[in-house]
C-alpha cells in the first residue's frame, strides 16, 4: 500500500452511497488523505444472436452511463464537503465484489453504503458487502442512513489478533474524531436458564476474568493516545445486542473481521451480520494483519 493511500468510496447513485461519500470526505479531511470515488459497471453478458448482442450492448452502455453519472455526482458532493482534499473518480468494468476487493489492496480505507442500486447493484448488505467486508485488504466502513456528528467510538474486544487490530484502529479513529472510546468485552451468550443455575461466585469469576482480559488488551494505548478517554464495558449480554445498543449514541463502531471468545464467529458470522444490519451508526470492519 502506498504511504498516502487514498480513502476509496464506492458509489451507485443511491442515497446511502451519498452518505458514504460524506463519511469518506470527512475522513479524508481528518486524515489528510486523497479521496477516490469509484463505481463498478457490470461487463456485457454473453449473447448468441444478433438481437441479443444488441440488447446486451445497449444494457451495458446504459449501465456504464449510469455509473459515470454516479461518480460525477459523488465527486461534486465530495468537493463541496472536503475542501482542500484531492478528489478523483473512475468507473471500472467488472464484478462488484471482486473489483472492490482488488481496489482495497491500494486503499487506506474502503467506504460503502449499506444498501445500494444501479452500478453496484446489491450493495449493501448482500453478497457483495459480505464478501468485501470479509476479504478486503484494508478496513471497510459500512455507512447507512445516519451520520452522527457526536458520540464515542465503540470497539468490540475479544482477545483475538484481529480484535487487537480493531482496537488500534478504534483508538486512531477516536483521536481523529476528538472523542472518547467505549471498549466492549462480552462473556455472555448464555441462556437465562444457564445464568439462573450458575452459582453467584462463578458469575463473579467470569466477570472478573473478563475485566482483566479487557484491561490487558487496552494496556499501553494511553501512551499513544493520551487525549482519548476510555470507558471499559464488560457485559454478559450477547455481543451484537450490546454493541447495537451502544451504537445508538456512537459515531462509529469498530469490529474485527473474525474473533473468538465473547465475539466468537465475528466476522462475518452471526454477530457481525447483526451489527452490520442494525447498527445505528457507521461500522468499520477491520480484517487484521495478514
Amino acid at each position: 500500500m502506498a504511504v498516502n493511500a487514498p480513502i476509496v468510496v464506492a458509489v451507485d447513485g443511491s442515497e446511502q452511497a451519498s452518505n458514504a461519500v460524506r463519511w469518506g470526505s470527512r475522513a479524508a479531511v481528518r486524515e489528510n488523505r486523497p479521496l477516490h470515488i469509484v463505481s463498478v459497471a457490470a461487463p456485457p453478458e454473453p449473447a448468441f444472436t444478433l438481437a441479443a448482442v444488441s440488447a446486451v450492448q445497449s444494457a451495458a452502455a446504459a449501465g456504464r452511463a449510469f455509473a459515470e453519472a454516479a461518480v460525477e455526482l459523488a465527486k461534486g458532493l465530495a468537493e463541496d464537503t472536503a475542501e482542500g482534499v484531492t478528489v478523483s473518480g473512475e468507473v471500472i468494468e467488472g464484478r462488484p465484489a471482486l473489483t472492490l476487493r482488488e481496489i482495497s489492496s491500494r486503499a487506506h480505507t474502503l467506504v460503502v453504503g449499506r444498501r445500494g442500486l444501479g452500478g453496484v447493484r446489491g450493495l449493501l448488505l448482500g453478497s457483495v458487502s459480505t464478501h468485501v467486508a470479509a476479504h478486503a485488504e484494508c478496513p471497510v466502513v459500512v455507512v447507512s442512513d445516519r451520520l452522527p456528528s457526536s458520540g464515542p467510538v465503540v470497539v468490540g474486544v475479544d482477545g483475538s489478533p484481529t480484535s487487537t487490530d480493531a482496537i488500534t484502529q478504534a483508538f486512531a479513529q477516536a483521536g481523529y474524531l476528538d472523542t472518547s472510546l467505549v471498549a466492549v468485552h462480552a462473556y455472555g451468550g448464555f441462556s437465562g436458564a444457564a445464568f439462573y443455575e450458575a452459582a453467584e461466585d462463578v458469575l463473579r469469576e467470569l466477570n472478573d476474568e473478563a475485566r482483566e482480559t479487557l484491561g490487558a488488551r487496552l494496556a499501553g494505548y494511553s501512551q499513544d493516545y493520551p487525549d482519548v478517554d476510555v470507558e471499559p464495558v464488560v457485559t454478559a449480554d450477547s455481543p451484537s445486542d450490546r454493541i447495537t445498543e451502544l451504537s445508538t449514541d456512537a459515531q462509529l463502531v469498530v469490529v474485527g473481521s473474525r474473533g473468538r471468545g465473547g465475539f466468537r464467529g465475528l466476522m462475518l458470522g452471526s454477530t457481525s451480520q447483526a451489527v452490520l444490519h442494525v447498527a445505528q451508526c457507521p461500522v468499520m470492519v477491520v480484517q487484521g494483519s495478514q
